[in-house]
Order: structure tokens, then C-alpha cells, then sequence
């Protein structure tokens, strides 16, 4: 009677949790279901909007429908629920569209080439997130959602050479564009070399043009070493008063006659044109996109992505297939660089806590800004940085009269003043008498 009692209990045990793994599953299955029907409700309604918005007479009441679209699509394809599913890359595919057409109707070539660069970033978004494999995808869908989703993937990839084409032909006018494609034909359009060729070859232009401001910042810098030794001084003596410190400090940069601020100056000269050379890279984004460099575009390439913590959706792929596409190596790379020339730069003894902290904390914090720029942008970003590191070490090692300093930070011996010992005050030693010659 026990064991039949005891074998009772174990299939009412058995068939408690079958009922509630039926039951939470019915539970999950009727959720996706209702999720899917919402999902597709929305992407309805944003349709019927977005139908609006194209046929409007007037532009006020086009924009607002499209800003309603956009929102009812955002929905979809932006919110967590749906992401992974066949709807999600099927609301952004269908915004992408949306504005894509809408720059169709904009009579200003800016309005229109607004609408084209959101176009182009929508669908790249979609890429990232939904271009996998099929057995990848079947993981989390069914066969069918897997085959969709491929099938909006592809339709996205020729949406996105459409608007990256009408993007170039746009870019085409520009002067910018005009001067780096100079250089791509003067080298024969090569793959492998004019792209890459040409980033190069405009950045040393760039950075042979701005050598004369480099040189005063870097000057400026050197004599904010010369007197490192003095400020040091000064900071040992009045250790714990910084009112004293800081006012010392400037007594010796105004006996020295240098400008603490003198390097900011040049350096804040250098950045619109240093804006204008990443303007020229971007204008001509859509043709890096057939040039390699070394290890972009080899058999490593997509091997390894990354998503871009600020931007979600976007990618970084440890080797890019591409100029166009943002490269992690080249990242790391131009930490490096930018660490060292950080580290170089370290000239008042007063701030060096939060030069070392500077020198680690902003090559990090480029890293994550940089990390979804096109490996051409980053590419001139590295080269640049380059020669100006070594434009800075050269300038800043460079023999000069630093040594009169450092004597008169040392104590110099004076016979004429007396010295305290254990016993006391020490006399001056009397000067020798000088002997009259004999006759």
C-alpha cells in the first residue's frame, strides 16, 4: 500500500509540471501571438500614414504625417520586443523607403540629401542587426521568419546601393569630392593602392600647411619645460598653499616671459581646417567603399564584429571589408598613437596627476567616438596623428638653453656667507693675502 502511495504521489508531482510547462507555454505562445499582431497592426497603421504623408499638397501637413510615420515605424523596428523578428526588419526596411521617397519630393538639394543620408543610415542599421546566416537565424526563428528576414535583407542591400549611388552622384559637385578623386584617377583607381594613396597623400599636404602653427604650439609647450624645474621648486617649498603656488607659478611665467595659454591658440586655428579634411573624406564615403587597405579587405575581413556602444545597431568590425566600413584595428591603433603624443605633451608639473589621468582617459574616450567612423576617416585621423607626434617629439627634444635654468634652480656654494654647523655658526674662511713680490 506505501509504494502504491508513494508511486501515486510521483505522477501527481509528474503531471503538475507537465500542466505548468503547458500551461507557460501556451502562456509564451499566445504572448507572441499577441505581440505579432500588434506589431503588425502598427506597421499597418504607419502605411496608411506614410501613404499620407506622400500625397500631401502642402508641406507643413507632409511633414507632420511623416514624423508620425517615422514614430509608428520607430516602434517596430526600434523597440526591444521586436527586435530579431521579421517585422522589426521589416518596419525598418519600409521607413528606409519612406525616406527615401520623401527625399524625392524635397525641392532643396539639402532637405533631399538629408532624407537620403537618413535613408542610407536606416538601412545600415538593418544590415547590422539582421544580415546573419539562415541556421543562425533559425536559432530563434522558425523557418519561415528566417527565410523572410533574408529575403528583407537583400531587398534592403539593393535599397542601399540605390541611395548610396544618388548619394555620390549628389557629393559629386563638391569640390572636396573633386579633389580626392583627382588623386583616386590620377593613380588608376586601384583597389588595393590609389584609395588609401590618396587619404595619405591629403593628409601630409594638410599637415605640411599647417607646420607653421604646429611649430608655435609645440615651441609654446618647450618653454613650459624649461621652466618645469623652477615650478617644481615652487612647488616644494610652499607645498599645501596652492594660493602661492599658483601665484609664484605666474611670477615665473611672467619673468620668463611665457604665455601659458600660447599653445592653446594654434591649436584652436588647426580645427576648422582639420573639420574640412574629415567633411572631404566624408563627402567621398561612398567610394571608399571599393578600396582596401593591408589587412581591410583580405581574408580576415568580417571575421569579428563588435556593437558600437553609443550607437546602437551600428557595428565595428575588427577587420573591415572596406574603406567605407568602420575598422576596429585602426582604432586601437590610433589610441596608441594618440596615447604616446598625450604622454609627450606633458609640460606643467603642477597638473601632472591630471595629465596622467588625460593621457589615458581621452585616447579612451576617442576610442568609443571613433569606434562606428568609416576606417578612411580613422586612416587620416592615425596618419595625422603620426606626424604630429613626431613633429612634437622632434621640437620639443630639441637642444636648446635649458641648462641655465636648471643651474639656477641648484644651489650655488657662496664662500662670503656663513653656513650653520653642530657647533654653531661656521665663520667665513678669510681670504688669502696676496704676497708683494721680491725685488
Amino acid at each position: 500500500m506505501l509504494q502504491k502511495s508513494c508511486k501515486k504521489t510521483r505522477i501527481a508531482k509528474l503531471l503538475s509540471i507537465i500542466a505548468i510547462v503547458l500551461v507557460a507555454s501556451t502562456i509564451l505562445s499566445l504572448s507572441a501571438a499577441l505581440a505579432e499582431t500588434k506589431a503588425d497592426e502598427l506597421l499597418r497603421q504607419a502605411d496608411k500614414v506614410a501613404e499620407r504623408a506622400l500625397s500631401a499638397k502642402r508641406t507643413v501637413e507632409r511633414n507632420e504625417q511623416f514624423k508620425k510615420a517615422v514614430e509608428l515605424y520607430g516602434k517596430v523596428g526600434g523597440d526591444k520586443m521586436y527586435l530579431g523578428t521579421p517585422q522589426g526588419a521589416e518596419a525598418l526596411l519600409r521607413l528606409a523607403v519612406l525616406q527615401k521617397k520623401m527625399a524625392a519630393l524635397q525641392t532643396e538639394r539639402k532637405q533631399e540629401t538629408a532624407h537620403l543620408y537618413a535613408a542610407y543610415e536606416t538601412l545600415k542599421r538593418l544590415v547590422n542587426i539582421y544580415d546573419k546566416p539562415l541556421h543562425k537565424l533559425e536559432e530563434k526563428l522558425t523557418r519561415t521568419e528566417a527565410r523572410e528576414v533574408r529575403r528583407i535583407v537583400e531587398e534592403a542591400y539593393l535599397v542601399k546601393e540605390d541611395v548610396a549611388a544618388k548619394l555620390d552622384k549628389i557629393n559629386s559637385a563638391d569640390w572636396k569630392y573633386q579633389l580626392v578623386d583627382v588623386l583616386v584617377r590620377a593613380t588608376g583607381r586601384i583597389p588595393s593602392f590609389s584609395y588609401w594613396f590618396a587619404i595619405i597623400l591629403i593628409t601630409v599636404m594638410v599637415k605640411i600647411l599647417l607646420t607653421p602653427l604646429t611649430k608655435a604650439q609645440f615651441k609654446a609647450m618647450k618653454e613650459m619645460q624649461k621652466v618645469a624645474p623652477l615650478i617644481k621648486k615652487v612647488q616644494e617649498e610652499y607645498k599645501g598653499d596652492q594660493k602661492a603656488i599658483g601665484e609664484k607659478t605666474m611670477e615665473i611665467y611672467r619673468q620668463h616671459k611665457i604665455n601659458p595659454f600660447a599653445s592653446c591658440l594654434p591649436l584652436l586655428v588647426q580645427m576648422p581646417i582639420l573639420m574640412l579634411l574629415y567633411y572631404t573624406i566624408r563627402s567621398y564615403e561612398f567610394q571608399f567603399a571599393k578600396g582596401t587597405f593591408l589587412w581591410i579587405g583580405s581574408g580576415l575581413s568580417h571575421l569579428v564584429s563588435f556593437p558600437v556602444m553609443f550607437n546602437p545597431g551600428s557595428l565595428v568590425w575588427f577587420t573591415a571589408k572596406n574603406l567605407a566600413e568602420p575598422d576596429l584595428l585602426l582604432v586601437i591603433l590610433y589610441v596608441i598613437s594618440m596615447y604616446v603624443s598625450t604622454k609627450l605633451s606633458a609640460v606643467d608639473p603642477t597638473q601632472a596627476e591630471q595629465q596622467k589621468m588625460m593621457s589615458i582617459m581621452m585616447p579612451v574616450m576617442f576610442a568609443f567616438i571613433f569606434a562606428g567612423f568609416p576606417s578612411a576617416f580613422l586612416l587620416y585621423w592615425l596618419v595625422f596623428n603620426i606626424l604630429q607626434t613626431v613633429q612634437q617629439y622632434l621640437i620639443l627634444h630639441a637642444p636648446s638653453g635649458e641648462a641655465a635654468i636648471v643651474e639656477a634652480v641648484q644651489p650655488q656654494p657662496d664662500s662670503d656667507v656663513s653656513t650653520n654647523t653642530e657647533d654653531g655658526p661656521e665663520k667665513p674662511k678669510p681670504k688669502p693675502k696676496r704676497r708683494k713680490p721680491k725685488k
